[in-house]
């Protein structure tokens, strides 16, 4: 039932796609929506990430002894 729900969405989304790229006006507002959404993906995957953590170092609460 899930593959049928994969293949459904599947074909509605492309023929969303079909009849939005055949109009001008909308090939504008796609090409907001997946450069919007490209950007907001890199941001949540940074965010998760931790871009610029040191990544060499042990967690700082930890006692070490020399």
């Amino acid at each position: 039932m899930r593959e049928a729900g994969f293949a459904g969405s599947g074909f509605v989304f492309g023929w969303l796609m079909s009849k939005t790229w055949s109009d001008p006006g909308c090939q504008m507002g796609l090409a907001v929506f997946l450069v919007a959404t490209a950007v907001m993906f890199l941001a949540f995957v940074l965010s998760v990430v931790g871009h610029g953590r040191a990544s060499g170092d042990s967690d700082p609460d930890e006692d070490h002894e020399p």
